[in-house]
């Protein structure tokens, strides 16, 4: 990861890290998602992100050859122009498909960037950056997705910086930013020789910019390289959701021991549902990392006719549990029989991934203990929050400076029903609204009566605190008494109504409450629309950790699991299936 990067100047600002995405990485648009998850597994870690993208595939060179339509030599600023387009899509379509998975982000094309260069329209050569815009972009949003490969001139027209433009670019944002660089793509780092041609040819576990630049221009352009040095930056290159394979800079070179063909994480799901489904789909994008067990799901047939293989499914859970695989991906809800096969994974020596957390605040102490006498993994993420890293950032606080106290809005389906309540919709209506678009359950009683933010409060009282609390104990009340009546007078008066959960601690004991909250509108639960959730941190020492995206629905919940999944590879040995260690709370140390 990139935290096993050596230091690239002694005030790095450790908080960010520009990624570059190439071609290679986003050939259409059904890799997007691999993106996605490159940056939310930095995102879950405590970053804010860069993302810095070239156009998909080909579409730089069709829009090349379309330009070259017009004569044997064009105009270069109406070739840069139109270059820009491929760069500008990739651009939006990233953007889009980190708000699916319930990742706000914040898009600036070079214009607003202020990338200014000189030289030649279509080799031109960067002369600077308004930085100031770029970290108040990242203020407001934790992810920054910017083109590559383009920039202004000193007339304002768009120009191009060549090839290995989009390296090239990364890397002056990140020299400027004073942060962290990875270069991602479809090798897992440097090599001697092409290993598709020579399989023999070894990796680069590091390599110095006088050797890199002695080496044929391959992976990465010679004049990024000529840069970095300029600069003394020090960059990883690797591949997608791996550790950082080779590092570039002044240290002496030295090659990788010989090649060890790490094994497929084997995966079997118990549930195929809305979240199950999402999460197999992300797997089975990526075969070179995770292979499918098993599938365990009521209806064999359904599931056969929705095109998952035959081979792989099953009606008999136990028998999945009991499948040749390492880790459960366990999605099917409900207290009953998911503690009992959660208990018979762990107990047999496999990870279990959930985003259950009526199953944690019911039965965590034991489930936990379970995982702990087996030396594997129980995790969480996607318990509470949705896309967004709650559990994650409480974790970072706790070992930071300590919680004080925790403030949010938890439920999607609930604030989705009161945005209705604001558009006036009647309650029941809203109801069934959110029915239809998949966020509430058809029986909604555990999000309307504040059952679901109880028992987060309970997952998070043990993060937060390492106190074990019961549902009960929550203070509890649900929205069925909120109209839209209310809704109205509550903005007529500047504020908005939210369920909000709380959590803290005092002298004799953790408490926690959930209870619909008159907020001002400026405040950060008023932000939340449709199903967002909300959340602030307040540290011991006064800092606040401020947390918002969407935290229901399919894509946010399966982007959860799947970082969780993600993160457990990680950890995992080929050979041990077990992970280095693990915490208190059951998750990966």
């Amino acid at each position: 990861m990139v935290s096993q990067n050596p230091s690239l100047h002694s005030h790095e600002d450790a908080s960010i890290v520009v990624l570059k995405f190439g071609s290679s990485i986003l050939a259409d648009e059904r890799s997007l998602p691999i993106a996605v998850h490159e940056v939310y597994r930095h995102i879950r870690a405590g970053k804010k992100v860069v993302a810095v993208v070239s156009a998909m595939g080909c579409t730089t060179n069709k829009l090349l050859e379309q330009a070259a339509r017009f004569g044997p030599s064009p105009d270069p600023v109406g070739v840069a122009a139109l270059a820009a387009i491929g760069e500008a899509q990739s651009v939006g379509l990233l953007t889009l498909a980190l708000d699916r998975a319930g990742v706000p982000a914040n898009a600036l094309d070079h214009a607003a960037l202020g990338l200014r260069t000189h030289g030649p329209i279509l080799d031109a050569k960067l002369d600077g950056i308004d930085v100031g815009r770029v970290r108040a972009a990242l203020a407001d949003r934790p992810v920054l997705v910017v083109p590559g490969f383009l920039g202004r001139d000193d007339l304002g027209r768009t120009t191009l910086l060549g090839r290995g433009g989009s390296d090239f670019s990364a890397l002056f944002i990140a020299a400027k930013l004073h942060c962290r660089c990875v270069l991602l793509k479809d090798v897992d780092g440097l090599y001697e020789a092409d290993p598709s041609e020579n399989p023999q040819a070894r990796r680069f576990d590091s390599i110095s910019y006088d050797d890199l630049l002695a080496l044929p221009e391959g992976v990465v352009q010679h004049k990024a390289v000529r840069f970095a040095k300029e600069h003394g930056l020090v960059f990883g290159v690797g591949l997608v959701g791996q550790p950082v394979g080779s590092l570039v800079g002044p240290q002496a070179t030295r090659l990788a021991a010989a090649k060890n063909e790490k094994a497929k994480l084997r995966v079997a799901f118990l549930g195929l549902g809305t979240v199950g489904l999402g999460v197999f789909q992300h797997v089975a994008r990526l075969p070179d990392q995770f292979e499918v067990a098993a599938i365990g799901v009521k209806n064999v047939q359904k599931h056969i006719e929705a095109g998952i293989p035959p081979i792989l499914l099953s009606s008999d859970l136990d028998a999945v549990v009991d499948s040749p695989c390492d880790v459960i991906i366990e999605t099917i809800g409900g207290l009953h029989p998911a503690k009992e096969l959660i208990l018979r994974a762990l107990r047999a020596g496999k990870h279990v991934v959930t985003a259950n957390k009526a199953v944690l605040a019911a039965f965590g102490d034991e489930l936990f203990a379970a995982a702990k006498a087996s030396n594997v993994s129980l995790v969480y993420s996607a318990s509470v929050g949705g896309g967004v890293p709650v559990v994650e950032s409480v974790r970072r606080s706790r070992d930071a400076a300590g919680v004080a106290r925790i403030r949010g809005v938890l439920n999607g389906t609930t604030n989705f029903i009161l945005g209705q309540l604001e558009k006036g919709r009647e309650f029941d209506a809203a109801v069934k609204q959110a029915q239809q678009a998949g966020f509430a359950e058809a029986d909604p009683s555990a999000d309307l009566d504040g059952i679901d933010v109880a028992n987060k409060l309970v997952v998070l009282a043990r993060e937060a605190f390492g106190a074990v609390i019961s549902v009960e104990s929550v203070a509890r009340e649900g929205i069925r008494g909120v109209s839209a009546r209310d809704v109205a007078l509550a903005r007529n008066e500047g504020q908005a109504i939210r369920l909000v959960g709380r959590l803290w601690r005092d002298a004799q004991r953790v408490h926690a409450s959930v209870a619909p909250e008159r907020v001002d509108l400026s405040d950060l639960l008023a932000q939340t629309r449709d199903e967002f959730n909300a959340v602030e941190i307040e540290q011991t020492d006064g800092e606040v950790v401020k947390l918002l995206g969407r935290g229901a629905g399919r894509w946010p919940t399966a982007e959860s699991v799947f970082g969780d999944l993600f993160e457990l590879a990680q950890h995992v040995s080929g050979s041990s299936r077990r992970v280095h260690a693990v915490n208190t709370s059951g998750g990966v140390a």
